[in-house]
């Protein structure tokens, strides 16, 4: 099983760098897509989707079709794009503002969550990659029809690449969605809203990482949380929905809750967990040990609004963005301590990281700057500033990077060694 998963990942990794070798893509939220040359450092082509909101995107494991969720109100469309041509394919209508789209492992679907409702419903749509039309649009009733927020921020999927995971947080509920057949296969349940998934290398337990225990009306009262799930059961049939286990984050005396990502370090042995505080002001970063869900570390990042952190592909370093601040928390992933803190710009909202498959180089937004930073990772400096705006759109709009395909965005893995 080992050995077929690393052939399988070796396979993509080669797929992928046919199609989009030393290319950085940064999405904005003004419709425009930027794709950056990562040797020379410098802007090579502008997509224009006539969209708005598009501040996340996936690639296909081939590296040759771009996905981009229009997630601003209003929108209704996932944008698709040749990654090759550096041309726009279509603007495909799938539901009211698209939240995420993720691409399965074999690249053969794109699953496509949306903030909003429609008619009381949780829109999901299945979209086929051969012909980038909607397979399934699936709408689920929403249960507590009082809920007003977002309904989700991203979905993912299992190994499998046959199984999709979407939120929804109105419910506190995980829609576990058979692709193939469109259908809900699966609901779990949580005590707060789910905002992120991983699951463990061998595809037999999934972690859901949770904002906050929340009580009847809806209110935040508890703990940012990890659920852990056997896979093995959810796609039994039946299902088996009950959580494994569960704990909370830990945090500072004072610290306001609420977790955030989660994510596993290369040799999947560590999850680190943030939790980015209510308003973005949290700094506690964990680090559990997959096997045991022990704690082993409890790391405090340097700037405010812990969020996403983010794996080197020499699985050397765990690089941790931040909402509320401009600094970058450089931990070794080895000995679990922090050895840099890295401003980066003025602005803030440094939130995503693109690595270099050679593992030189980082590419780093900053959402306030309308920037991507390139960080030299062999000095853990700051090396060059890209503008990434057209001098009409200074609308602090930069937000996603990325050059690879991912099953969670902190873990590229087309460039896992």
């Amino acid at each position: 099983m080992k050995k077929a998963f690393i052939a399988i990942m070796c396979l993509i990794g080669y797929l992928s760098g046919t199609a989009m070798a030393g290319t950085v893509i940064a999405m904005r939220g003004d419709g425009t897509v930027v794709f950056i040359d990562d040797q020379k450092e410098e802007i090579t082509d502008r997509v224009v989707t006539g969209e708005y909101g598009g501040s996340m995107g996936a690639v296909t494991p081939d590296g040759k079709l771009l996905y981009v969720a229009n997630t601003s109100p209003g929108q209704y469309t996932t944008s698709i794009i040749d990654v090759e041509k550096r041309v726009l394919i279509k603007n495909l209508p799938t539901g009211p503002r698209p939240a995420h789209a993720y691409v399965s492992h074999d690249g053969k679907f794109v699953g496509v969550a949306h903030k909003f409702s429609e008619n009381g419903k949780i829109v999901i749509a299945i979209i086929d990659t051969y012909s980038n039309m909607v397979k399934h649009r699936l709408m689920i009733d929403i249960e507590n029809s009082a809920y007003r927020g977002v309904l989700n921020p991203h979905n993912t999927w299992l190994r499998d690449g046959k199984h999709l995971l979407v939120p929804n947080w109105a419910d506190n509920v995980v829609h576990v969605i058979d692709a193939q057949n469109g259908k809900e296969a699966a609901r779990l349940q949580l005590e707060g809203n789910p905002h992120n998934f991983n699951t463990t290398r061998d595809n037999k337990e999934l972690w859901v990482a949770v904002d906050a225990v929340e009580d009847g009306t809806g209110k935040k009262v508890g703990c940012g949380q990890l659920v852990i799930y056997d896979i093995p059961g959810i796609v039994s049939s039946p299902p088996v929905t009950s959580p494994k286990t569960s704990f909370c984050l830990t945090t500072k005396p004072g610290e306001p809750q609420n977790g955030h990502h989660t994510a596993f370090t290369r040799d999947g042995k560590y999850a680190y967990a943030a939790n980015n505080g209510t308003g973005n002001v949290g700094t506690s970063i964990n680090v559990f040990d997959v096997e045991t869900k022990k704690l082993v570390a409890h790391l405090t990042g340097g700037g405010k609004g812990v969020g996403h952190p983010f794996m080197s592909p020499d699985g050397k370093y765990v690089v941790v963005g931040q909402y509320g601040g401009n600094v970058l928390t450089f931990i070794d992933a080895g000995k679990h301590e922090v050895v840099k803190e890295l401003p980066v710009g003025e602005g803030k909202g440094v939130q995503w990281i693109a690595f270099t498959p050679d593992n030189k180089k980082a590419f780093v937004n900053n959402n306030t700057e309308d920037a991507v930073y390139v960080i030299d990772m062999e000095k853990l400096a700051v090396k060059k500033k890209i503008e990434t705006a057209e001098p009409d759109k200074k609308w602090k709009t930069q937000w996603h990077v990325t050059n690879g395909w991912y099953q969670v965005y902190e873990v590229v893995e087309t460039s896992l060694k």
